[in-house]
């Protein structure tokens, strides 16, 4: 899919446009002047939380394989820290976040297990709540919002055109 047929469906009157994805201003519709998110930035700006995420947990894991060699957490940490570059490598890549079920699945997938495994396990098996889980209640929301908004203003596929047979 190349820049020139990224399209939106205004939130507000619904009329299909080809925003300018370049920008990091929110997308205007041409017909009604609507101001519709810039999803491409709203995307981005979550692959940006996931490379800090990626960090820190790339240090985590490094402390804790000096202090106690391998084992199950740094296992996990590495498959986390895989999870997360993945991730980031597929939005970037993708021309429309918004509309590849790829991107949107791995988010959800990357969240649930950040949120599992620094909120719910401790809880669970330390009896302790971690402080960060006013920032995954916050995460979350944004991601509940921003799904919503990418479902509202993704437009259509165009229907295929049926291929006539020459006889």
């Amino acid at each position: 899919m190349s820049d020139s047929t990224v399209s939106i469906k205004c939130k507000k009157c619904g009329h299909v446009f080809q925003p300018d994805v370049k920008t990091k201003r929110p997308w205007f519709c041409p017909s009604c002047k609507t101001k519709n998110p810039n999803l491409r930035r709203h995307y981005r700006s979550v692959a940006d939380v996931f490379i800090l995420g990626f960090i820190f947990t790339v240090v985590v894991a490094s402390i804790g394989f000096n202090q106690r060699g391998v084992d199950l957490g740094l296992i996990l940490s590495a498959g986390h820290a895989i999870l997360l570059l993945v991730t980031i490598i597929v939005i970037f890549k993708s021309k429309a976040p918004w509309m590849d079920t790829i991107a949107k699945r791995l988010i959800w997938i990357v969240f649930g297990l950040a949120l599992l495994f620094n909120v719910l396990m401790p809880l669970l098996f330390a009896g302790m709540l971690n402080p960060g889980v006013i920032v995954y209640a916050a995460v979350f929301s944004y991601l509940f919002w921003l799904n919503g908004q990418a479902n509202r203003c993704t437009a259509p596929e165009p229907p295929p055109v049926p291929v006539q047979e020459q006889s």
